[in-house]
């Protein structure tokens, strides 16, 4: 458990206290000693888990604002899935579930490389709140009787918009996966160049060695 000195002595030191209360009230010897270790622990684990949120895990980025920002994104496809229970469309249904595993796919794609944080605060600034918001208005409307007049055409309109919507989406995750792209190549790049300098090396030492020995 990574925890910081300062968070080890205070756990320390709320253990000592809770278990020399518990003493100073007359409670038995075996009741404080157990009380003391889980007041040590229940501090020590308070303290691992704030500085596990607070650490920075790429440049201006700690741990916390990735799950929030996951946990943003999710609240919106739970939003999304929660609006389309009320609907009879099945089609319709399917396409905003793809939706959702498209967006849900990005934020594991996060998880694993958080340098695209900016490219998914995007995504979920002007494309998926907005998605949200369509797909509630329009389980609202579809769902509405009577229904107004021009509701149908809306609606149709509405539908077929999510084709579009699909695409741009994939648009955004593809951004995602350029990057790892790119990466993979600047990583290839560098063990490439750091071969070929070290199989120089070897060379030159080898001369070296070959005509200090007269060879």
């Amino acid at each position: 458990m990574n925890v910081s000195t300062t968070g080890r002595i205070l756990s320390i030191l709320s253990g000592v206290a809770v278990f020399a209360l518990l003493l100073f009230l007359n409670i038995n010897l075996q009741y404080a000693l157990i009380a003391g270790v889980v007041g040590w622990l229940a501090v020590i684990l308070l303290y691992s888990k704030k500085e596990n949120n607070d650490t920075i895990i790429v440049e201006g980025l700690t741990r916390s604002d990735l799950e929030n920002t996951i946990k943003t994104g999710r609240k919106l496809t739970a939003g999304m899935r929660q609006a389309i229970k009320r609907l009879s469309q099945i089609e319709i249904c399917r396409e905003v579930e793809d939706l959702c595993r498209i967006a849900e796919s990005m934020f594991d794609l996060l998880r694993k490389d958080p340098k695209d944080i900016r490219i998914v605060k995007q995504f979920i600034t002007y494309y998926l709140e907005p998605t949200h918001k369509i797909i509630v208005k329009y389980s609202e409307l579809a769902t509405t009787r009577p229904m107004p007049a021009d509701a149908i055409e809306t609606l149709e309109r509405t539908e077929k918009s999510l084709k579009s919507i699909r695409a741009t989406f994939l648009k955004q995750k593809e951004k995602m996966l350029s990057n790892d792209v790119m990466d993979l190549d600047t990583e290839i790049k560098v063990f490439e160049t750091l071969s070929s300098n070290l199989g120089t090396s070897l060379d030159d030492k080898s001369k070296s060695s070959q005509s200090r020995n007269g060879v």
